[in-house]
């Protein structure tokens, strides 16, 4: 309400109340003008500098170690520089069979808690040669990404919608979200292989995981991407932020595969 037509408002409130003294009606509206002016906006999510290490196994056999870090450049209060890293190795009986090693990477701000990716990089090495080098480079001006696959000397631009994730920062972008209490269903749109695909999220409820490290009260949420048989359930605990804290994909006709939180530490990298 614009302050000239606090006067008019309360005249006809007297009109309509003539039997009611007018301070009675005067002073709980301007309690209420009073009070608006002190209601402040929800303080927005944020995310906190962290290493968090999973072990993934398949048919109960340890498989895959898998490095996740998180750093940050705070640019003001509302805007950061992020640097996310996965990092993720053979170990066991594996590492005698399959001499395999991923570098993922992505670069970018958040702005008023929002992902706004500008490089991503996928770099896989299998027995010391390159088998994928990948780079994104995102061009919010022109809303494009640069599709850059070294490994086969190709480049093309792709057109993307505001909001578009690569295929790593969306672990940041759910976090992020589920902080903000949405609601059950929701989505994001990944530049993932030359096209635009969306990853659908459907929250099932809350259940408490048992992990190494002790246990955590999860939401558990169920992940759909664009393989239609593939799914993927994710408990993310909210004492880590939303970090998952342990991750199952289930895929017709192939083992499924178990990755749980073995080592987690916060603080590191803030700027």
């Amino acid at each position: 309400m614009k302050p000239q037509h606090h006067s008019l408002a309360i005249v006809q409130l007297a009109k309509i109340h003539s039997k009611r003294p007018l301070s009675a009606l005067i002073i709980p509206l301007l309690g209420l003008l009073l009070s608006a002016g002190n209601i402040k906006a929800s303080p927005l999510p944020e995310l906190k500098p962290f290493v968090a290490t999973y072990m993934v196994t398949a048919m109960g056999l340890e498989g895959i170690n898998v490095t996740n870090s998180l750093s940050l450049n705070k640019l003001n209060p509302e805007h950061y520089e992020y640097h996310f890293k996965s990092y993720s190795m053979p170990v066991g009986l594996l590492a005698f069979k399959k001499d395999e090693t991923r570098n993922e990477q992505s670069r970018g701000l958040i702005k008023k808690g929002k992902i706004h990716p500008e490089r991503y990089s996928f770099l896989q090495y299998n027995d010391h040669e390159t088998r994928r080098d990948v780079e994104l480079d995102f061009d919010w001006s022109k809303k494009e990404v640069l599709n850059n696959h070294k490994h086969k000397n190709n480049k093309w631009l792709m057109s993307i919608p505001l909001h578009t994730l690569d295929k790593l920062s969306y672990q940041l972008s759910l976090m992020l979200k589920l902080a903000s209490k949405p609601g059950k269903l929701f989505s994001f749109s990944i530049a993932d292989g030359g096209r635009l695909k969306e990853y659908h999220f459907e929250i099932l409820g809350e259940e408490r995981v048992y992990t190494s490290l002790g246990s955590y009260k999860t939401l558990k949420i169920h992940h759909q991407r664009y393989k239609k048989d593939k799914n993927i359930t994710i408990w993310c605990a909210p004492e880590l932020n939303y970090l998952p804290v342990k991750i199952v994909q289930e895929e017709t006709g192939k083992p499924s595969f178990n990755s749980t939180l073995i080592s987690y530490q916060e603080g590191m990298g803030t700027k």
